[in-house]
């Protein structure tokens, strides 16, 4: 795996706890529209940090691409609220069309933890047996009624027909044992 792989989801990972939507004891629940924001938020931040641009909306509306300051490709970055067993998830193929034009594609999306493994095999299907690398950041959930309560973010490298999760944390900052969330939320 190369090292900008490597920064990038270790970035976006520690980025993703930093202006969190959500607060444990006085807003449990956020919207689409929040999320979509936040995780921008988060990949903007990490491109900064790295000394990369990024460009929301890009290409064949792609949701954000990361440049280089003459303008290479380094990430295509898609993210969806519906989990890879929906019928309208299509980010998978978006990026697999795009692989060749960048270092590494990014996939950002949610998972119903019964559903998980089933959602990541249809990942790596998708992505089929491709040198090029992808990135998967998967927030697991339990529904609570009809809400969703975060379990944990798990961070997968796909290459060459091989899935291998490399990274997981609570996907709720006050769960981080020790760090200065914890308790309150």
């Amino acid at each position: 795996m190369k090292r900008i792989t490597r920064d990038f989801f270790t970035l976006y990972n520690k980025f993703w706890y930093r202006d969190f939507p959500l607060a444990e004891n006085h807003k449990m629940q956020g919207s689409r529209a929040e999320w979509t924001t936040h995780i921008g938020i988060c990949v903007r931040s990490s491109a900064d940090l790295m000394g990369y641009f990024t460009h929301f909306e890009q290409g064949n509306r792609t949701d954000a691409v990361i440049r280089d300051n003459v303008g290479n490709d380094i990430a295509h970055i898609e993210w969806e609220w519906y989990q890879p067993l929906h019928e309208k998830f299509n980010e998978v193929k978006k990026l697999y069309s795009t692989r060749k034009d960048a270092s590494f594609s990014v996939l950002i999306t949610y998972s119903k933890i019964g559903e998980h493994e089933r959602n990541l095999r249809i990942i790596r299907r998708q992505w089929k047996n491709a040198v090029e690398p992808l990135v998967v950041i998967v927030v697991t959930f339990e529904l609570g009624g009809t809400k969703r309560k975060f379990d944990l973010m798990e961070t997968y490298h796909v290459q060459n027909g091989v899935m291998k999760k490399v990274r997981s944390q609570p996907a709720l900052p006050w769960n981080v044992r020790g760090s200065r969330w914890e308790g309150v939320g």
